[in-house]
């Protein structure tokens, strides 16, 4: 019992940390997968750069989340990796590694989605199941379209601007969250949950990417969002998952003029 009240304890620390600094960085391209410390569009620039650090300088916090990565960890049952997670005497160095991998990893790394979405949805289960004492788990990421580059010279000792330092004329970020139940942790694999969190992200982006301009601007794009959302969960859900949508905020920019809904 008191091994769980520490966990909890730990759990509570770690979160109350990320939640702070959710609310001082912008988004990056990392919390296109699903990070549960995307923070609000509002804050997020029309033009981006990363100073993150790079994953070597984390590579012991890497290492420890890659070792979950066993040969048949996707087989696994929910129910079963997570109470792995859950067993670690060093829970909250788990957490804190995972926090610190979050922020430097890059999404060409081949671990990217192992850590960015199964260690993301199952540490965020965990939370809520022994913190916030909730079966309904949330995870939250943001959707995005870029469009018509602006003309903005590299600064002298740069040849070019890559393409997070690229300026647009048009930017569009909703930020959202995916919210799911899973009726018996026991009887879905890993691999099946992923694969329907990672589908159900898709193909929303997928819908945004093939929005014009003139549709996001000129309509309701939370009602045409809120609708797709609808439409997906309808489909992806089963009697091994439940899922639902939540458009939390809104920004766009479009040739100097902002709208947020």
């Amino acid at each position: 019992m008191k091994k769980y009240l520490s966990i909890i304890l730990a759990i509570l620390l770690v979160m109350s940390a990320l939640t702070g600094c959710a609310g001082k960085n912008n988004p990056t391209k990392q919390d296109n997968a699903l990070n549960t410390t995307a923070t609000d569009p509002e804050t997020a620039p029309v033009s981006e750069s990363s100073n993150s650090p790079s994953v070597s300088n984390t590579s012991a916090a890497y290492e420890k989340l890659i070792a979950y990565k066993t040969d048949n960890y996707s087989q696994q049952s929910v129910a079963d990796f997570n109470n792995l997670l859950l067993d670690n005497n060093d829970f909250l160095e788990l957490l804190e590694a995972h926090s610190d991998v979050m922020a430097a990893i890059s999404p060409n790394d081949d671990n990217y989605d192992f850590i960015m979405l199964t260690l993301n949805a199952s540490l965020n289960e965990i939370y809520y199941e022994q913190v916030e004492k909730n079966t309904v788990f949330s995870l939250s990421g943001y959707l995005e379209k870029k469009e018509q580059p602006m003309n903005v010279e590299p600064l002298p000792d740069e040849t070019s601007l890559s393409a997070e330092e690229q300026s647009y004329n048009f930017l569009f970020y909703a930020l959202y969250s995916i919210n799911y139940t899973l009726p018996d942790p026991a009887a879905i694999t890993v691999a099946e949950r992923d694969s329907i969190l990672k589908a159900f992200r898709a193909e929303m982006q997928q819908y945004v990417d093939g929005l014009s301009v003139n549709e996001i601007v000129d309509s309701n794009i939370k009602t045409l969002l809120s609708d797709k959302a609808t439409e997906l969960a309808n489909s992806m859900s089963s009697e091994k998952i439940s899922l639902s949508y939540e458009i939390s905020s809104i920004e766009i920019h479009n040739a100097g003029t902002e709208i947020t809904q």
